[in-house]
Protein backbone atom coordinates (compact mmCIF):
# COMPACT_ATOMS: atom_id res chain seq x y z
CA UNK A 1 0.00 0.00 0.00
CA UNK A 2 1.43 3.37 -0.99
CA UNK A 3 1.93 6.23 1.42
CA UNK A 4 -0.79 8.30 -0.29
CA UNK A 5 -3.27 5.45 0.08
CA UNK A 6 -2.40 5.09 3.76
CA UNK A 7 -2.92 8.79 4.34
CA UNK A 8 -6.28 8.73 2.56
CA UNK A 9 -7.41 5.67 4.52
CA UNK A 10 -6.33 7.27 7.77
CA UNK A 11 -8.22 10.43 6.93
CA UNK A 12 -11.41 8.49 6.21
CA UNK A 13 -11.11 6.57 9.47
CA UNK A 14 -10.57 9.77 11.44
CA UNK A 15 -13.53 11.43 9.72
CA UNK A 16 -15.78 8.42 10.41
CA UNK A 17 -14.73 8.45 14.06
CA UNK A 18 -15.45 12.16 14.28
CA UNK A 19 -18.91 11.78 12.75
CA UNK A 20 -19.66 8.83 14.99
CA UNK A 21 -18.67 10.82 18.04
CA UNK A 22 -20.86 13.77 16.99
CA UNK A 23 -23.97 11.60 16.90
CA UNK A 24 -23.61 10.83 20.60
CA UNK A 25 -23.65 14.47 21.75
CA UNK A 26 -26.30 14.98 24.41
CA UNK A 27 -27.59 18.30 23.00
CA UNK A 28 -30.52 19.01 20.67
CA UNK A 29 -29.66 19.83 17.09
CA UNK A 30 -30.75 23.09 15.47
CA UNK A 31 -33.77 22.75 13.23
CA UNK A 32 -35.67 25.28 11.14
CA UNK A 33 -39.38 25.93 11.60
CA UNK A 34 -41.73 24.87 8.78
CA UNK A 35 -42.11 27.44 6.01
CA UNK A 36 -44.54 30.22 6.93
CA UNK A 37 -45.44 33.73 5.81
CA UNK A 38 -45.60 37.09 7.57
CA UNK A 39 -46.90 40.41 6.30
CA UNK A 40 -44.83 43.58 6.13
CA UNK A 41 -46.29 46.96 7.14
CA UNK A 42 -45.14 49.61 4.68
CA UNK A 43 -47.97 52.16 4.52
CA UNK A 44 -50.79 53.74 6.53
CA UNK A 45 -53.17 51.64 4.45
CA UNK A 46 -51.66 48.53 6.05
CA UNK A 47 -52.35 50.04 9.48
CA UNK A 48 -55.96 50.62 8.40
CA UNK A 49 -56.30 47.00 7.28
CA UNK A 50 -55.01 45.88 10.69
CA UNK A 51 -57.41 48.27 12.45
CA UNK A 52 -60.35 46.77 10.55
CA UNK A 53 -59.29 43.24 11.42
CA UNK A 54 -58.79 44.10 15.09
CA UNK A 55 -62.18 45.84 15.28
CA UNK A 56 -63.90 42.81 13.77
CA UNK A 57 -62.23 40.39 16.19
CA UNK A 58 -63.02 42.59 19.17
CA UNK A 59 -66.66 42.98 18.13
CA UNK A 60 -67.02 39.21 17.72
CA UNK A 61 -65.54 38.65 21.18
CA UNK A 62 -67.76 41.23 22.86
CA UNK A 63 -70.90 39.96 21.15
CA UNK A 64 -70.03 36.48 22.33
CA UNK A 65 -70.16 37.74 25.91
CA UNK A 66 -73.53 39.43 25.37
CA UNK A 67 -76.48 37.25 26.29
CA UNK A 68 -78.86 39.18 24.02
CA UNK A 69 -77.29 39.70 20.57
CA UNK A 70 -79.71 42.55 19.77
CA UNK A 71 -78.51 44.61 22.73
CA UNK A 72 -76.08 47.42 21.84
CA UNK A 73 -72.48 46.78 22.72
CA UNK A 74 -71.08 48.79 25.63
CA UNK A 75 -69.01 51.86 24.71
CA UNK A 76 -65.23 51.58 24.70
CA UNK A 77 -62.66 54.27 25.43
CA UNK A 78 -59.35 54.05 23.57
CA UNK A 79 -56.60 54.91 26.01
CA UNK A 80 -53.92 57.38 25.02
CA UNK A 81 -50.36 56.13 25.03
CA UNK A 82 -48.04 57.37 27.75
CA UNK A 83 -45.39 57.95 25.09
CA UNK A 84 -47.34 58.28 21.83
CA UNK A 85 -45.62 57.28 18.61
CA UNK A 86 -46.45 58.12 15.00
CA UNK A 87 -47.99 54.68 14.66
CA UNK A 88 -50.06 54.95 17.84
CA UNK A 89 -51.51 58.34 16.93
CA UNK A 90 -52.56 57.13 13.48
CA UNK A 91 -53.67 53.65 14.52
CA UNK A 92 -55.84 55.01 17.33
CA UNK A 93 -57.79 57.16 14.85
CA UNK A 94 -58.12 54.32 12.37
CA UNK A 95 -59.22 51.87 15.05
CA UNK A 96 -61.79 54.33 16.35
CA UNK A 97 -63.40 54.54 12.90
CA UNK A 98 -63.36 50.78 12.41
CA UNK A 99 -64.92 50.13 15.83
CA UNK A 100 -67.76 52.48 14.97
CA UNK A 101 -68.30 50.58 11.71
CA UNK A 102 -68.67 47.40 13.78
CA UNK A 103 -71.39 49.01 15.89
CA UNK A 104 -69.17 49.60 18.93
CA UNK A 105 -69.66 53.02 20.48
CA UNK A 106 -66.41 54.86 21.25
CA UNK A 107 -66.40 57.13 24.29
CA UNK A 108 -64.98 60.60 23.73
CA UNK A 109 -63.85 61.18 27.31
CA UNK A 110 -62.07 58.90 29.80
CA UNK A 111 -64.19 57.68 32.70
CA UNK A 112 -67.41 57.70 30.68
CA UNK A 113 -67.13 54.07 29.52
CA UNK A 114 -66.93 50.84 31.48
CA UNK A 115 -64.59 49.29 28.92
CA UNK A 116 -61.09 50.52 28.18
CA UNK A 117 -58.97 49.59 25.18
CA UNK A 118 -55.18 49.88 25.16
CA UNK A 119 -52.69 49.65 22.29
CA UNK A 120 -49.21 48.28 22.95
CA UNK A 121 -46.31 48.18 20.50
CA UNK A 122 -42.96 46.40 20.81
CA UNK A 123 -40.15 46.67 18.27
CA UNK A 124 -37.83 43.65 18.00
CA UNK A 125 -34.55 43.83 16.09
CA UNK A 126 -32.61 40.76 14.96
CA UNK A 127 -28.92 41.31 14.34
CA UNK A 128 -28.54 38.14 12.24
CA UNK A 129 -30.90 39.32 9.51
CA UNK A 130 -30.57 42.38 7.31
CA UNK A 131 -33.04 43.97 4.89
CA UNK A 132 -32.87 42.78 1.31
CA UNK A 133 -32.19 45.97 -0.62
CA UNK A 134 -31.28 44.16 -3.84
CA UNK A 135 -33.97 41.76 -5.10
CA UNK A 136 -31.49 39.99 -7.45
CA UNK A 137 -28.11 40.06 -5.66
CA UNK A 138 -26.62 36.95 -7.27
CA UNK A 139 -27.53 37.93 -10.83
CA UNK A 140 -26.16 41.42 -10.26
CA UNK A 141 -22.98 39.98 -8.76
CA UNK A 142 -22.50 37.60 -11.67
CA UNK A 143 -22.97 40.37 -14.22
CA UNK A 144 -20.67 42.74 -12.33
CA UNK A 145 -17.90 40.17 -11.97
CA UNK A 146 -17.88 39.36 -15.67
CA UNK A 147 -18.07 43.00 -16.73
CA UNK A 148 -15.08 43.71 -14.53
CA UNK A 149 -13.27 40.64 -15.82
CA UNK A 150 -13.87 41.69 -19.43
CA UNK A 151 -12.60 45.18 -18.73
CA UNK A 152 -9.45 43.97 -17.01
CA UNK A 153 -8.56 40.96 -19.14
CA UNK A 154 -10.25 42.09 -22.37
CA UNK A 155 -11.82 38.65 -22.74
CA UNK A 156 -14.30 39.71 -25.40
CA UNK A 157 -14.81 36.13 -26.51
CA UNK A 158 -15.96 34.78 -23.14
CA UNK A 159 -19.69 35.06 -23.89
CA UNK A 160 -20.33 31.44 -22.98
CA UNK A 161 -18.73 31.91 -19.56
CA UNK A 162 -20.74 35.07 -19.01
CA UNK A 163 -23.96 33.32 -19.97
CA UNK A 164 -23.23 30.33 -17.74
CA UNK A 165 -22.48 32.49 -14.68
CA UNK A 166 -25.49 34.69 -15.27
CA UNK A 167 -27.65 31.56 -15.54
CA UNK A 168 -26.29 30.31 -12.22
CA UNK A 169 -26.95 33.70 -10.66
CA UNK A 170 -30.51 33.70 -11.98
CA UNK A 171 -31.08 30.20 -10.57
CA UNK A 172 -29.74 31.28 -7.18
CA UNK A 173 -31.98 34.34 -7.15
CA UNK A 174 -34.95 32.22 -8.22
CA UNK A 175 -34.35 29.82 -5.34
CA UNK A 176 -34.00 32.74 -2.94
CA UNK A 177 -37.22 34.35 -4.10
CA UNK A 178 -39.04 31.04 -3.81
CA UNK A 179 -37.71 30.61 -0.29
CA UNK A 180 -38.11 34.15 1.05
CA UNK A 181 -40.70 35.65 -1.30
CA UNK A 182 -40.37 38.84 -3.29
CA UNK A 183 -43.36 40.64 -1.79
CA UNK A 184 -42.39 43.91 -0.15
CA UNK A 185 -38.68 43.21 -0.57
CA UNK A 186 -38.47 40.02 1.48
CA UNK A 187 -37.91 39.49 5.22
CA UNK A 188 -36.11 42.09 7.32
CA UNK A 189 -34.28 42.16 10.63
CA UNK A 190 -36.93 44.39 12.26
CA UNK A 191 -40.32 43.21 13.47
CA UNK A 192 -43.20 44.87 15.31
CA UNK A 193 -45.50 43.21 17.82
CA UNK A 194 -48.84 45.06 18.00
CA UNK A 195 -51.27 44.15 20.79
CA UNK A 196 -54.65 45.51 21.81
CA UNK A 197 -56.54 44.69 24.97
CA UNK A 198 -60.03 45.50 26.28
CA UNK A 199 -60.38 45.43 30.05
CA UNK A 200 -63.02 46.18 32.64
CA UNK A 201 -62.72 46.17 36.43
CA UNK A 202 -59.18 44.85 36.31
CA UNK A 203 -59.91 41.89 33.98
CA UNK A 204 -59.17 41.38 30.28
CA UNK A 205 -62.22 40.73 28.10
CA UNK A 206 -60.56 40.62 24.68
CA UNK A 207 -57.04 40.74 23.33
CA UNK A 208 -55.42 40.69 19.88
CA UNK A 209 -51.78 40.22 18.89
CA UNK A 210 -50.26 40.68 15.43
CA UNK A 211 -46.68 40.55 14.13
CA UNK A 212 -45.34 42.42 11.10
CA UNK A 213 -42.05 42.86 9.32
CA UNK A 214 -40.96 46.50 8.98
CA UNK A 215 -38.04 48.09 7.22
CA UNK A 216 -35.24 49.20 9.53
CA UNK A 217 -35.77 52.83 8.51
CA UNK A 218 -39.49 52.60 9.40
CA UNK A 219 -38.93 51.17 12.89
CA UNK A 220 -38.73 54.71 14.25
CA UNK A 221 -42.47 55.14 13.47
CA UNK A 222 -43.22 52.63 16.23
CA UNK A 223 -40.84 54.09 18.81
CA UNK A 224 -41.36 57.14 21.04
CA UNK A 225 -39.69 60.30 19.83
CA UNK A 226 -36.62 60.92 22.01
CA UNK A 227 -36.81 64.02 24.13
CA UNK A 228 -34.50 66.87 23.14
CA UNK A 229 -31.37 67.15 25.19
CA UNK A 230 -31.71 69.57 28.08
CA UNK A 231 -28.82 72.06 28.16
CA UNK A 232 -26.79 72.07 31.31
CA UNK A 233 -27.57 74.96 33.61
CA UNK A 234 -24.74 76.97 35.03
CA UNK A 235 -25.11 78.46 38.52
CA UNK A 236 -23.87 81.98 39.12
CA UNK A 237 -23.09 83.22 42.56
CA UNK A 238 -24.57 86.67 43.24
CA UNK A 239 -22.52 88.87 45.53
CA UNK A 240 -24.28 91.87 46.95
CA UNK A 241 -22.68 95.28 47.48
CA UNK A 242 -21.40 96.10 50.95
Amino acid sequence: MSSKTCVAAGTLIALASLLGGCTSLDVPKAENYPASSQKKARAIHHWDVLAGDVAQRVATRLRGDTQTPQAPLPPVYLLQAVEPTSFHQSFRKLLMARLLEQGIRVASEPGTAALQMSIEVQVVRHSERTPNSNPLPFTTLAAGVHVLRDLVRHEHSSFSAVGSTLALGALADGARLAREGNAAGGPTGSEVLISTAISAEGAYLARTTDIYYVEADNAALYLPTPLPAVPLLKTWKVVGDR
